[in-house]
């Protein structure tokens, strides 16, 4: 009898304790398994997080770049710049000052050429006509023959060496000519007296 219900108690126990105890091994897999996932994930986590903030680094270092390149574009001078300054600088340096006669003066040969002004007497030697556009040629110590018409000084000007067909010598004196008017001076003239004469000074270079 008591064998019987020792075999009884072994029985129960071992089919009651079985089962009690499988759950308990099944949670325990199962936690065991979800840290091997958690473990096995992780690394890869960490991996993305780590190129994540790489890829950020990347960008902004990228940002910076540009953003200096286009500072130092903005403040670098162009070639077109440069070229610019330099050639305003040395046309600046090269240009010349003209002065022009103020009253324009004729005279003799006795009299030097120059600027003239109310204080310095000098004769012009930059006339210009503004009837026939011509440049006057001036001779000194001659004086045009009385025999001179508007149509020698048309069909000879500027030709100097046909024009001296029509100069005799006359010393201190100096013989004016364009291509329309003519005239002889000896003294200092002042060329507002001479009406006739369409001729004005073109500038000296100073």
């Amino acid at each position: 009898m008591a064998d019987d219900l020792d075999e009884l108690l072994d029985e129960v126990e071992a089919k009651f304790c079985r089962d009690t105890s499988l759950p308990q091994q099944r949670n325990q897999e199962d936690q065991a398994g979800d840290q091997v996932q958690d473990k096995s994930k992780s690394p890869g986590k960490s991996k993305q997080d780590a190129t994540k903030r790489v890829d950020n680094d990347d960008i902004d270092a990228l940002l910076e770049e540009i953003l200096d390149d286009d500072n130092d574009a903005k403040n670098r001078p162009t070639i077109s710049n440069i070229d610019k300054s330099t050639r305003g600088g040395n046309e600046a340096a090269t240009q010349v000052v003209k002065r022009k006669c103020c009253p324009v003066f004729l005279g003799g040969s006795a009299i030097p050429h120059g600027v003239g002004t109310s204080n310095s007497k000098r004769v012009c030697d930059q006339l210009r006509c503004i009837s026939c556009d011509f440049r006057i040629a001036s001779f000194d110590d001659q004086e045009w023959d009385s025999t001179c018409d508007y149509l020698f000084f048309r069909n000879n000007m500027p030709d100097c060496q046909r024009l001296r067909a029509k100069l005799k010598k006359c010393k201190g004196a100096r013989a004016y000519a364009c291509q329309c008017s003519w005239h002889t001076a000896v003294a200092l003239t002042d060329l507002r007296a001479q009406a006739q004469l369409r001729w004005v000074c073109g500038k000296h270079d100073t």
